[in-house]
């Protein structure tokens, strides 16, 4: 992984944060910031449409992990943003039967799109103190990643009067110039309501990706050969340090 292009995308977000931040403390000393630590599993998915006929599609179970920083503007509102690791993608499978005879082979086929970010989040969140130790929370705003990784693999299965009779698999980068065409950058909006107990979070959340990643063009045309925009949701477990 190459540092340099990933600080190069996520350094105009992470100076206005740090700066937002930073200026807070004058407006109210007695606010503290708290950190935390959170992970949690992905099932994540496509918005996506080509100019061809793609396969069915289902989504894809991933993880995230990483760490966060609030800001209490007061008894109920917070600031939260923090760095973690997010897997995403999506799945397609289809079932292709030859033409001609009577029992003609069978054409199994599966691709699987995974991608590996870097996600930053810059959220405001409400909660709601039920009793001292139990809260009710939500929270939502955009986030901003980086691709850092990531395959695209295609199996293929044929099998004729119950035997295999051919398997192939092909593998190619997700992200880069040889790739299979989607952009490293990614944003969208995120949100997520959640309950607390003392130091323990648990949360539900969904992203919804603005970004098109795969804006290649037909030669000559306004049209997208692929149109790609991730959805993630997820279910994720924090600890306040």
């Amino acid at each position: 992984m190459k540092i340099r292009p990933v600080l190069k995308y996520l350094l105009p977000y992470i100076i206005p944060a740090c700066a937002v931040f930073s200026v807070l403390p004058t407006f109210a000393q007695n606010k503290p910031f708290t950190f935390g630590v959170n992970a949690g599993l992905n099932i994540s998915n496509a918005y996506e449409g080509a100019n061809y006929i793609l396969a069915p599609k289902k989504s894809k179970p991933g993880f995230q992990a990483g760490f966060n920083i609030d800001y209490a503007v007061s008894d109920n509102f917070y600031l939260r943003s923090g760095l973690s690791l997010t897997t995403k993608g999506v799945i397609h499978e289809k079932t292709d039967i030859w033409i001609g005879g009577s029992n003609p082979p069978v054409t199994y086929s599966k691709t699987t799109t995974r991608e590996t970010y870097l996600q930053l989040p810059l959220l405001i969140g409400y909660q709601y103190h039920i009793t001292p130790a139990y809260r009710l929370f939500a929270q939502a705003g955009p986030y901003f990643a980086y691709g850092i990784g990531g395959k695209e693999i295609t199996e293929s299965k044929t099998i004729h009067q119950s035997e295999e009779i051919d398997n192939k698999k092909v593998s190619t980068d997700t992200f880069g110039e040889k790739g299979t065409g989607l952009s490293r950058t990614d944003c969208g909006l995120g949100g997520g309501l959640g309950v607390g107990y003392k130091r323990i979070a648990l949360m539900i959340s969904y992203e919804l990706g603005l970004v098109n990643l795969a804006p290649d063009k037909e030669p000559g045309t306004t049209s997208s050969v692929r149109f790609y925009k991730n959805r993630n949701l997820s279910i994720t477990v924090g600890y306040r340090l």
